[in-house]
């Protein structure tokens, strides 16, 4: 199939900052998959519009950041991406919202994704791979903070 580009597209992506550190477990792990489900993941977002049209957001990311941090990583994330929107006369207003307000975190949680892959791809419990995200959940809860 042929896909159709976006209205929404990204100008551009920075991670601004990330961290990792390892943590050896007390005993032999045999499955590190099974810590890794276990850790704690704060994301938090915010957007910003600019005069120009673009929309700046910004999104970090927290993996097992917690006092008594899990075995394995902790590890986080930062990073900013700015995107334009091509409105065309048949965009509704419900989809123009969508595309910039819920699209734009979820691309840029995907951008970050791969950096905390990157981090930890040469470490001792292998790849960390962020898992899929209830992204519902998640603008839920960020609306009950805002």
């Amino acid at each position: 199939m042929i896909a159709l580009p976006s209205e929404l597209h990204i100008d551009s992506f920075a991670v601004l900052r990330s961290f990792y550190k390892f943590f050896p477990p007390q005993k032999a792990i045999k499955d590190p998959l099974k810590i890794f489900k276990s850790y704690d993941i704060d994301i938090d977002f915010s957007h910003k519009e600019n005069e120009n049209g673009t929309i700046r957001v910004f999104t970090k990311i927290a993996v097992n950041q917690n006092e008594n941090p899990l075995p394995g990583y902790k590890l986080f994330v930062e990073g900013t991406a700015v995107f334009s929107f091509d409105k065309k006369d048949t965009t509704k207003k419900e989809e123009e919202k969508n595309l910039k307000y819920y699209s734009t975190v979820s691309i840029l949680i995907g951008y970050l994704r791969s950096t905390l892959t990157s981090l930890t791809a040469s470490s001792p419990f292998g790849i960390y791979v962020l898992p899929p995200i209830d992204m519902i959940d998640l603008f839920r809860k960020k609306a009950e903070k805002d």
